[in-house]
């Protein structure tokens, strides 16, 4: 082999080198972006996955919250019929009339007190 050879070898060699090195360089900064990007994904993740446990939570606490109010309310109307059976005038019949309305309203406000406080929990 002459030198000529060896010369053309040892440049193709170094070319070779030079590419080879400037691919694994742009490969690792691919790579180290890839990484961030993937560590931003999970914490994002991480992020949604708390707010979810959050508002399942809260719903948990809105539906026990509206049963108890449904219970009440039961027992309200189950008084009020019991008032009414025994009511005999017309003055007892427009009272029971007014607690009838007390009992309904009661029962709106509930439900709406109770959106409201979930939304302004869980929709900051």
């Amino acid at each position: 082999m002459g030198f000529t050879a060896k010369a053309i070898g040892c440049l193709l060699l170094v070319a070779l080198s030079a590419v080879t090195g400037y691919h694994f360089g742009q490969n690792s900064e691919e790579l180290k972006n890839a990484r961030a990007q993937i560590s931003t994904l999970e914490r994002t993740i991480e992020e949604f996955k708390a707010k979810h446990t959050s508002d399942a939570v809260a719903l948990s606490e809105l539906r026990l919250a509206e049963s108890a109010s449904r219970d009440e309310l039961d027992r309200m109307r189950s008084q009020l019929a019991d008032i009414e059976r025994m009511s005999k005038t017309n003055t007892d019949r427009e009272r029971n009339r007014c607690l009838r309305l007390a009992v309904r309203y009661k029962e709106v406000v509930d439900r709406a007190d109770r959106a409201i406080k979930f939304c302004a929990e869980n929709h900051k």
